[in-house]
């Protein structure tokens, strides 16, 4: 018994012993200067853009650049102001009201947040905490947070934790240079769900939040404002709202730019990184970082030089230009085509099909094989090159009408389709003055020409009887026996 009796003793006395270490000593230390961005687009001059926190107002300060184990002092370093404010990406998280007084101080404490945060150009998003629902507001403005804002009344929640690490999943990831403030309210002296601070706390970090809490003076208040690396206001203390204000109204202000050269001036095609220490002259303070210089980061900031970019773009630009006029324009000459039509094996199924064309062309035109023959040949090494008098369509059917029935339309997708009574052709007509084979169209580019096989009663195109292959126009009717065959072509 007297164990187990002297064990709690012993707890809670270190407890408030912790506490009074979170309070007195904290964990991490903020540095009153912090590093916006580094410039080195005109290296050896660096550019340098610093944010200051406090009443820290940089009249003078000292820069050391050290590559290896050698350090190197500058000799000029120029201090300016920037016109414009630093806007601020306001993640306001703030607990339901008991009665209409808790109601009235929630909103005038969220009411000057805001304004702070549109002063500066930036947005903010308001939370309500409950445990039973989710009630957020976006891009919230000052205005209406007044009397008449829909102020949900929510019960106290039992897991401040675990409402606040939903409330920072829903914050995108900060990956620019503003700062992202995430202020939490609660009027909890103990959270149940302690445990998971250490979690919660480097979720915070990894979205680069600054975590400013206002509640009671608490061991978990402290612990994860510590491990966040935040700032913790009692909300019990009148002082704690000016502080708050303050800091958000400096957080707010304008940066600082910081010039020099680098006393090194190292080569911008070879890889070094580079350790620097700026000390503020004479408060003391200072910060350190590095920086890099890479043949590929040398590379990219001299194409996104507006002076070199867009002359390159432009050469490029009419070469690419150039380059497809000359390709359009290029043929190979008709000697060139005779030598490879020479050289290309030819089936036996294509000799038998070029005997059977030229025994067409010598019963119907009057033509001899070895005149056709010729011809033929000719006319293979010439067709790519030939010039056919016609529109050429992307698209077209043929309509079959037999008497007074109407077909559906055949599209004419192949290269070569045949017409006639024989089941093997393209089109099938059941007319007894029709052929086996009696015509065909041929796709040439997108001109369709039509050919008479030979039929016993012809072809007729328009009206007049089909002599030798002609391209098809849009409307076009050809007759076969007592069927007409309307052409439509499509561009």
């Amino acid at each position: 018994m007297e164990n187990n009796s002297r064990k709690p003793l012993f707890y809670f006395s270190n407890r408030w012993f912790l506490l009074f270490l979170f309070v007195c000593f904290p964990i991490f230390s903020q540095s009153p200067i912090s590093l916006r961005s580094v410039d080195l687009s005109s290296y050896p001059e660096v550019k340098l853009r610093i944010h200051t926190n406090g009443d820290v107002t940089p009249t003078r300060y000292s820069i050391s650049e050290q590559v290896g184990s050698t350090t190197r002092l500058t000799e000029e370093v120029k201090v300016s102001r920037l016109q414009t404010k630093n806007p601020l990406g306001l993640y306001l998280s703030i607990p339901s009201y008991t009665n209409a007084e808790d109601r009235r101080w929630l909103l005038q404490l969220a009411n000057q947040m805001v304004k702070i945060a549109e002063q500066s150009g930036g947005q903010s998003r308001l939370h309500i905490q409950s445990d039973a629902s989710f009630p957020i507001f976006e891009r919230i403005r000052s205005q209406a947070l007044d009397v008449s804002f829909p102020f949900p009344k929510e019960e106290p929640t039992q897991f401040p934790i675990r409402n606040w690490d939903r409330f920072v999943d829903s914050i995108p990831e900060n990956e620019s240079n503003t700062d992202s403030i995430l202020v939490l309210v609660s009027f909890a002296k103990e959270w149940p769900d302690r445990f998971a601070i250490p979690e919660f706390a480097k979720k915070i970090r990894e979205k680069r939040l600054q975590l400013f809490v206002l509640s009671p003076n608490s061991l978990e208040a402290n612990k994860l404002v510590s491990y966040a690396n935040g700032s913790f206001f009692s909300i019990s203390k009148a002082d704690s709202f000016t502080s708050l204000f303050l800091q958000l109204k400096e957080t707010a202000s304008p940066d600082w730019e910081i010039q020099y050269l680098s006393p090194w001036k190292l080569s911008q095609w070879k890889e070094n990184e580079v350790n620097v220490t700026l000390s503020g002259i004479p408060s003391g303070i200072q910060t350190e970082f590095q920086y890099e210089i890479t043949p590929f980061q040398t590379m990219y900031l001299k194409g996104s030089d507006p002076f070199v970019f867009f002359p390159v773009s432009l050469f490029l630009i009419l070469l690419c230009i150039a380059s497809l006029y000359y390709l359009r324009g290029f043929e190979p000459t008709p000697q060139k085509e005779r030598n490879v039509a020479q050289l290309t094996p030819v089936s036996y199924e294509d000799r038998d099909e070029r005997k059977e064309e030229m025994a067409v062309y010598d019963r119907m035109y009057g033509e001899t094989l070895e005149k056709a023959a010729k011809d033929r040949e000719i006319a293979l090494v010439t067709k790519e090159n030939a010039v056919l008098h016609g529109s050429a369509y992307t698209y077209a059917v043929i309509q079959v009408r037999e008497g007074s029935q109407l077909y559906e339309p055949i599209p004419l997708q192949w290269e070569e389709m045949t017409i006639g009574s024989f089941e093997s052709n393209h089109i099938v007509l059941h007319d007894p003055n029709v052929s086996g084979l009696h015509a065909k169209i041929k796709n040439r580019k997108g001109k369709y020409i039509l050919f008479d096989c030979v039929s016993e009663a012809g072809v007729y195109l328009n009206g007049r009887k089909l002599l030798r292959p002609k391209v098809l126009h849009n409307l076009d009717e050809v007759q076969i026996g007592k069927t007409i065959l309307t052409f439509r072509g499509r561009y």
